[in-house]
Formats: C-alpha cells, structure tokens, sequence
C-alpha cells in the first residue's frame, strides 16, 4: 500500500512543468490527486508505526479532512509552480484560495487551538483568501498574546491599513515559526516599509531570500530588491539581484513584470556609465531566451531615448541590432531609436534615408508618432542650411528662428505617455 501511494505521488510530481495543459480544472484534478496519494501515504505509514497495543484503538478513525497548515502546503506548492512558470497554477491557486475560504469560516472554535492553524490562517489569507477568515477567528477564539499580533497585522495588512499592519507584523518574532510563515510575513513588513524605510525594507527581503529559497516569495523579493537597491544607491546589489532572478525565475508567470522594471531600472542609470550599461545588462541576462534579451535591449534604448541619454539610447539600440533572432519589427525599432539618438550626428542624407525605409505599418501607434518626429526636426535642421545657400539670411539668425529645441522635445513626449501606460 506505501509503494503504491508513493508511486502515486511520484507520478504526479515528475510530470515537467513545461507540459502544461490549458484547461484549470485538469490542473486542480492533477493537485487533488497528488494530495490524496500523499494523504493515503501519510495514513499508511502511520498505520504501520502505530501498532496499537488496545485491540479498541484499531477501531479509531484512521482518516479526517484535512486541516488548515494542510491546505496551506498545498497552496504553498501552487504558488512555488507559479515561480517556474506554470500557468494554470495561477489559476487553481485562486479556486484553492476561494474554495477553503468558507471551509475555514466553517471550522469549530477547537480547530484553532493548535498554534500550527492559528498560523496558517494568517499564512492563507496574507496569500489572498479572504479577510473574513481572520475576522471569524479573532471574534470566536481567545488568542494569546503572542498570536495576537501576527491575526491582527495580517488582518490590517490586507484591508490596507498600513501604519497598524506594520507596527503589529514588526512585532512578530519571527524566529522559531515556520520558515514560509516568516518569509511571508518579511516580505508584506517590506512591501509596507518600501517607500519610508528602504534599507530596512531591503533588510527584510535579504530575509525573505535566505529563508525561501527557490520560492514564489523569493521570486517577489528579487523582483522588489532589485528597484529598492537602485533606489538607496547600491547598484551593486541591484545588478546582484537581477542576475540572481533571470538565473533562477526567468520562466515566471511574473517574469515580463520584471523585465520591465529591469529596464526601467537600468535606463535611468547616469549620464557617463553606458558602457557599464550594457556590460550588466549583458551579464544578469546571459541564461535567458535571446528574444528576450533582445526585448529588453529594446526597453531600455526606447526609455533611455525618453530620458534624454542619448548615448545609451544608441547604444542598446546598436546592440539590438546585433541579434540575428530579431524580426522584422524589432529591426525596425532598434534602427528607429540607433537614428533618433544621433540625428545630429550623422550624415543628413543617410538619416533620412534610415528614416524614410522604416515602415510606419510596422510600428507601435508610440514609435510610429516617434518616427514622425524625427522626420520632422530632421526636416527643420535642414532649413538653416537651405537658408543659408539661398542667402535670404544668416545660418545663424535661422538656427535661432527654427523650432528644432521644439521639435526635439516633442521626439521624447511622442513616447512619455505610452511608457507611463506600461511602467511598473
């Protein structure tokens, strides 16, 4: 009976998390089959070692629902096939979350006696199930004073009453529970302290990655270090960070959010550091899919061009131009942002013969209004000249009278807006 149970389990947990069937409830059948083999393990093997000396005791129960930490492992283990990129865990995460919600609503007081409960119902609704698990608890059962606390600031946390969620979930002791308990409850004291308190907010996800690793918490707190490090200065850490998450969480279902923060994060870089730009993001990237790092070459040479560093603008966009896996339409982009950066630079004949090859079809609505622009200032430069040559009056006295300044900063509003739609 073990061998078959276990044989169960395992057949349900080799399965790769590349094979990914569409359909949820396939996937929630799936979850349901390994916890049952798992659960008629557990009873095997308890019926084995137990051995009662009553002849009674072999009448006891040997089976009984499941109970709250339980529910919350296998909701852990959803979460955790989230961080390797299945997708249809995101979706039997939701209907285990809005399942057992009336279930724990529904349990007797005494369920809540064992400490391990207590601390599961704060774990599953820090999670996303619902508040009113924590409400029902705090209302039927007496808490003792080291309990209190981590109920109460779940509770806060979720119904975002900031100041009282961090003051009670600071106060927790997080040291002897259990270690996805503590990783949760750093990473919520962190998402609250990230505005105010960054290095300590840093601190708390330094934690959160030494306690889980490999997990859907882990996976939030690189994706948070990576911003909160930039932000106190410590780019150090910032490119430590990101290497660590494309190394390890490339594949998930939050990866693409990264991405855009990794490139928001390193467009904005300054002014004289563009070679050791591209040199990071060269190494953070180096384990992921090509295409991806050509988009995210293409991310940061469009943000850096919006900001104003021309000189990292042209140089993503030269390295974009690099990959042999770039379509059509990634060409186009890079060779659209390589030319806006160097308008002034460059030969006016071969600008605008860039310019005019690239298809505006082609185009996100964005880069199209971009390349409009660019055409335009190229067009006003070329009037001081013509000006000039036709001696109706100064080169100078033209330059001043031309709307270039005008029309260069509308190259960098024709995309502000579109980036501000899609920043993190």
């Amino acid at each position: 009976m073990i061998a078959a149970a276990s044989a169960a389990v395992a057949e349900q947990t080799a399965q790769p998390t590349a094979v990914v069937q569409s359909d949820a409830e396939a996937a929630a059948t799936r979850v349901r089959a390994a916890g049952e083999a798992a659960k008629s393990a557990e009873i095997a093997v308890a019926a084995q070692d137990e051995k009662p000396a009553d002849p009674e005791a072999s009448k006891w129960p040997r089976e009984r629902a499941p109970m709250p930490y339980e529910i919350v492992r296998s909701l852990q283990f959803l979460q955790d096939q989230v961080a390797r990129g299945n997708g249809p865990a995101i979706r039997v995460q939701s209907m285990l979350l809005r399942r057992y919600g009336p279930t724990f609503l529904a349990l007797k007081p005494e369920t809540w006696e064992d400490p391990h409960n207590r601390r599961a119902a704060a774990l599953f609704v820090l999670s996303g199930g619902p508040p009113s698990v924590l409400r029902g608890i705090l209302a039927r059962v007496t808490l003792t004073p080291e309990d209190r606390p981590l109920l109460e600031g779940a509770l806060a946390y979720v119904e975002n009453r900031s100041a009282d969620a961090e003051r009670k979930l600071s106060a927790v002791d997080l040291t002897y529970v259990e270690s996805g308990l503590a990783a949760q409850v750093n990473l919520a004291v962190a998402q609250l302290q990230q505005a105010d308190k960054p290095a300590e907010a840093l601190r708390r996800l330094s934690q959160v990655m030494l306690v889980a690793p490999g997990t859907l918490l882990e996976e939030a707190a690189l994706r948070m270090g990576v911003l909160l490090a930039e932000q106190t200065g410590d780019q150090k850490a910032a490119d430590r960070y990101a290497r660590q998450y494309f190394d390890r969480f490339s594949a998930s279902a939050y990866a693409g959010n990264f991405r855009a923060r990794f490139a928001a994060v390193y467009a904005a870089r300054p002014a004289g550091t563009e070679d050791a730009v591209i040199a990071t993001i060269a190494d953070a990237t180096a384990t992921i899919p090509r295409l991806e790092q050509l988009g995210i070459y293409l991310a940061v040479g469009r943000r850096a061009l919006v900001a104003g560093n021309l000189t990292l603008a042209n140089k993503a966009a030269a390295k974009a131009l690099t990959y042999d896996e770039a379509g059509e339409g990634e060409r186009q982009r890079a060779l659209l942002y390589e030319v806006a950066s160097t308008l002034t630079e460059r030969d006016f004949a071969e600008v605008k013969a860039t310019l005019e090859a690239i298809d505006p079809d082609a185009l996100h609505p964005a880069d199209r209004e971009l390349r409009n622009a660019a055409m335009d200032v190229l067009s006003e430069m070329r009037k001081p000249m013509m000006a000039g040559i036709a001696g109706t009056e100064a080169p100078q006295e033209a330059a001043a009278l031309s709307p270039v300044l005008t029309r260069g900063a509308a190259i960098l509003d024709a995309v502000r807006d579109d980036l501000k739609k899609a920043a993190p």
